[in-house]
């Protein structure tokens, strides 16, 4: 089975959605992070086969590095924004002439599919670890995975289909987003905005998480209905059970 959303039919229970990423390489205690992609899968199937001349783009914003060194890199805060394009908003296409720039408006096009927040990993209140290799400098490789809540303030058409605590925690009780992704600068998708720039580390990206088949309101009409029905025949049957003794 799969829901709806916004011409997106997303399968129905625990999904796991798998992405391209290109992010900045923060160096020092208090800078951001920032990075954008797209997503390519959604339990195996392509994104393009769930709905029709449509993408699924993301922006990251708000991370903030905490700590730092040259294995382990932390950062605190954390937002999430996902865009679900159609027609002429299906056009995220990286090494296009605008750069960075050029692939960031094209990510944040579309129809606002899903805001997002980062969620406690640890007792400090960090959101987001990567582990790795020359880290804190403009050319690390390694691994990142952190936790998302659905910021229901925020708006987005598939906030209430996701806000399901699927995802247990050990801090900050459950999430519903599960993070992980790679990252390295040992091939820049534009290697003249390196070092530090905004697409100077690139990798892979999953997103794992469960979502609730909230019933369309005709569904919903005719689960009240069944419900009145079943309740005037109990009635019915207590009348006669009266009557009969």
């Amino acid at each position: 089975m799969a829901v709806d959303i916004g011409g997106l039919q997303v399968p129905a229970g625990p999904t796991f959605s798998v992405a391209q990423i290109y992010t900045n390489a923060p160096t020092s205690v208090g800078s951001a992070l920032s990075a954008y992609g797209k997503v390519d899968s959604i339990n195996s199937q392509a994104v393009s086969t769930l709905c029709v001349g449509c993408e699924l783009t993301f922006h990251f914003t708000g991370y903030t590095v905490t700590s730092i060194s040259p294995t382990e890199i932390k950062f605190s805060g954390g937002v999430v924004q996902f865009y679900l394009g159609f027609g002429a908003d299906a056009d995220f296409n990286t090494g296009n002439a605008g750069g960075s720039a050029g692939d960031l408006v094209e990510a944040t096009n579309g129809t606002l599919f899903m805001s997002l927040i980062g969620h406690p990993v640890d007792a400090a209140g960090n959101t987001l670890i990567g582990t790795g290799t020359n880290i804190g400098t403009t050319s690390p490789t390694g691994f990142a995975s952190g936790l998302w809540d659905v910021n229901t303030g925020a708006g987005g058409i598939a906030n209430s289909f996701f806000n399901t605590d699927a995802i247990p925690a050990l801090f900050g009780g459950p999430a519903d987003f599960q993070f992980g992704s790679s990252f390295s600068a040992l091939n820049p998708l534009y290697p003249a905005e390196c070092p530090g720039g905004p697409a100077c580390l690139r990798g892979s990206a999953d997103f794992t998480n469960s979502i609730a088949a909230i019933p369309e309101p005709s569904a919903w009409a005719l689960m009240v209905v069944g419900f009145m029905g079943l309740g005037a025949a109990i009635r019915r049957m207590r009348r006669t059970l009266v009557l009969a003794a």
